[in-house]
Order: structure tokens, then C-alpha cells, then sequence
């Protein structure tokens, strides 16, 4: 297909390591040969984890996070590159914008390596040098629960950022590893916007005043996304499509309207959060169903230029600015 796709957030090494099938090809919602089909294919795999712990009840903020997710986190870390060697003939391990470019230009797949929250890095600066070594470019801060560098949207202080988290995010800037704020509370997105002096992302959320749930951005965040040069992914998650939990395509294109209504042409990308989530909307079965997207977007009379910003070259644009 003539359809570029970078998508900013997917969960599937997660879900090969619990299935013990890889990303060359396999019945998850992600892999390597469906994404072909699009060129260019771009693709952001987060290291992530669903802890066996009663996150749902823990003081992460006051507390040290264990120090199993920090081991699985790096594990995890291990498994993934050890994936992107295994297909090195079609899918390229890529940091910086430039590497992006240079692997489009090959027709293979562009990788990269996100964390999706700072405890699998042991939520200090050593464990972030340590993952930037090995070729890390993106991070969440949190994931579904406070930690001790800030407020988790579902965790239970809704806190900002920690002095900690202040340092850890500086030293993000000075490495060049994108800020990614989704899953973290309005404080500590507000708390790092004053921060920033690269752009920041929201790799994968959607617009609160069109489905009002923690996980979602304000007008006021996408509009501070916009100013800072930054940009937000849209989510595939039923729950934060439609609250009444049943959505389709038509629900991906009424968040998408409403961030392009707010001026985000430059600001709106692809961010699936696929294989982690249960249900994609009804209408999409997986990757290989952003191509639906992308010609309901054309349907609607949006200019293909603007799609294909979307899909693909606003999210490269953040990139070259923030790593």
C-alpha cells in the first residue's frame, strides 16, 4: 500500500514473550510483515509490563518500586533487541531522525525502543543512561500507577512531578529521549511542559472533551502540545474512544476532528497502543487496519497531504526535534 504509517506506541513485545511467538509474523495485533504493507513503516515498540503487584493499592511515590520491574524491565530491554537482530533483513534498530529517514529509504521497517515507565528503569538517571546506551529513545515517565519521579492520570495523588522526577527529566533533554507523557497526571504533564526545551509527546491518548477519561488530554494539553512543537497519538482503547466502551472507526475520527479543530495539523499522529489493548474497535483487527483509517479520513475530504502528515511525517518532524 502507498500508505506511510509511523505509529507511536505498540505493546507487542509484551505480548510475543507471553504468546512465544516473535515479530516477524504471528496473530497479535503487530508484526513485522503486516506493517509492510505500508511504505514507509515506521514503528515504536515500548518495553512494558503488566506487574504481578496490587499496583492499584500501592504508594509508588513513597515507596521504592520493586526491584522485579527494573529486572524485567532490562530483560524485557534484552528480548527486544535481541528480536530487532533476528529480523535484521527487514527491520532496522534507528535513533535518530536521520537513521528513520535512511531506513525508509531502504523499504525496510523502522524500529524504535520506548519505555513505558520509568520503574522498569529503576526510575533513576543510571538505569536511563544505561537504556539510552542501548539504543532507548523513547520514555514514559509513569505508567498506570505514581512512582517516584510523579502523578500517575490513574494513580490515586494525581501528584506533579518529584524533585527526582525534575532531574530525570532534564537529564532525558540532555541525552535526547523524548518525554512521553501519556499515562502520566495533568499536574506532572503540566509540571514537565515548564521543563521542556525539546518537544514533548503524548504518544498514545486521545481528546477528553470527546470521551472524558484520566487517560485523555484537555484542550489546554493539546494546545501546549501544539505550542511546543509536540504532538499526540491517537489511541485505539475502546474505553478512551467512547465511554460507553463500544466504539468503531467513527469514534477514531471524532477525536481526530476535534484535535484538528484546536489546530493540529502539525500535532496529530498515529498511537495505536496495540497489543495493549484487549478489543481494538469494531472495524480493526490490527495493524494492518490503519489503511480503513486512512481512507476514512480521505472520505471525509481531508486533503491526502494532511493524512498523510497524520499517518507519518508529523511524528518523524518530533522526533528530529527531540532526540
Amino acid at each position: 500500500m502507498h500508505i506511510p504509517v509511523f505509529d507511536a506506541h505498540c505493546d507487542t513485545i509484551f505480548e510475543a514473550e507471553k504468546h512465544r511467538c516473535g515479530l516477524r509474523e504471528n496473530r497479535l495485533q503487530v508484526d513485522l510483515r503486516r506493517g509492510l504493507r505500508y511504505t514507509p513503516y515506521a514503528q515504536v515498540f515500548a518495553v512494558f509490563t503488566r506487574p504481578q503487584t496490587d499496583w492499584e493499592n500501592a504508594d509508588f511515590s513513597k515507596d521504592r518500586p520493586p526491584e522485579l520491574l527494573k529486572n524485567i524491565g532490562f530483560a524485557l530491554l534484552g528480548r527486544l533487541l535481541y528480536a530487532f537482530e533476528a529480523n535484521a533483513d527487514i527491520l532496522t534498530l534507528c535513533r535518530s531522525a536521520a537513521e528513520i529517514r535512511k531506513t525508509a529509504e531502504q523499504g525496510r521497517a523502522a524500529g524504535l525502543i520506548a519505555v513505558e515507565g520509568a520503574e522498569l528503569l529503576g526510575s533513576d538517571t543510571a538505569g536511563l543512561e544505561l537504556a539510552y546506551e542501548k539504543g532507548v529513545r523513547l520514555v514514559n515517565l509513569c505508567w498506570n500507577f505514581d512512582n517516584p519521579l510523579c502523578g500517575a492520570a490513574n494513580g490515586p495523588t494525581k501528584s506533579g512531578l518529584t524533585d527526582r522526577g525534575r532531574a530525570y527529566v532534564e537529564r532525558m533533554q540532555a541525552l535526547g529521549i523524548a518525554v512521553d507523557l501519556s499515562h502520566a497526571s495533568e499536574r506532572t504533564f503540566w509540571d514537565t511542559a515548564a521543563l521542556m526545551k525539546r518537544p514533548m509527546l503524548a504518544g498514545h491518548s486521545n481528546a477528553k472533551a470527546v470521551c472524558d477519561h484520566p487517560r485523555n488530554l484537555t484542550d489546554g494539553q493539546f494546545r501546549e502540545l501544539i505550542r511546543q512543537g509536540g504532538a499526540a497519538g491517537l489511541n485505539l482503547c475502546r474505553d478512551f474512544l467512547n465511554a460507553s466502551g463500544r466504539a468503531g472507526i467513527e469514534d477514531v475520527l471524532r477525536h481526530a476532528e476535534h484535535f484538528l479543530a484546536l489546530g493540529g495539523e502539525k500535532a496529530l499522529c498515529l498511537g495505536g497502543d496495540l497489543d495493549g489493548i484487549d478489543r481494538p474497535p469494531s472495524g480493526i483487527t490490527g495493524i494492518e487496519s490503519y489503511g480503513e483509517i486512512y481512507e476514512a479520513l480521505l472520505r471525509r475530504n481531508y486533503p491526502e497531504a494532511l493524512v498523510r502528515d497524520i499517518f507519518y511525517n508529523n511524528l518523524l518532524a518530533v522526533l528530529e526535534r527531540a532526540l
